[in-house]
């Protein structure tokens, strides 16, 4: 399936609050298969999953690797104010991601521990409001907890802008 089908079905399943303003992307260079994906919020990017910078970075060294095989990153190495530090995620890592998430039941991947999974978890229309904050009270990759903390404000916008949670 095309990258651009997968990304449509995956943005048809976020929440109101949300829809249109979380934005996954992907691109790829030249023939090569390695590429760039980056996750954006009302237009900013928040993470870039720039397979080109994991190679070097956590390529040739040998690291400790997650399930996902995502390298673990110690929340003392990370850098403040950075959700996903740069190589920590590849292309390949968002398009798994995303076709993990669609072919998972809802509660499969709010119990996921690959924060990409997670954090489109987070973002689905059928994730309430009592369900959030259960998942907010979890310890949570720096990238999931940005994508809640957003959806949860994004939910209370709404509630202010929508008080019946309908959209006028």
């Amino acid at each position: 399936m095309r990258w651009t089908k997968v990304r449509e079905l995956v943005e048809e399943r976020f929440a109101p609050s949300v829809a249109g303003r979380v934005r996954f992307h992907s691109t790829r260079y030249g023939q090569c298969s390695c590429g760039r994906g980056w996750i954006t919020i009302d237009g900013r990017e928040i993470a870039d999953l720039n397979t080109l910078l994991a190679w070097p970075r956590f390529g040739s060294v040998e690291r400790p690797l997650n399930a996902h095989g995502h390298p673990v990153i110690s929340d003392a190495a990370r850098a403040s104010g950075v959700v996903a530090e740069p190589g920590e995620f590849t292309r390949a890592h968002l398009h798994e991601a995303c076709w993990e998430f669609l072919h998972s039941s809802l509660n499969a991947s709010v119990a996921s521990t690959n924060p990409l999974v997670k954090a489109l978890a987070v973002l689905d229309a059928r994730v309430g409001a009592q369900r959030l904050e259960r998942i907010q009270s979890e310890c949570l990759h720096p990238l999931t907890r940005a994508v809640l903390e957003f959806r949860r404000q994004a939910d209370a916008e709404r509630k202010v802008s929508h008080p019946t949670g309908k959209p006028a």
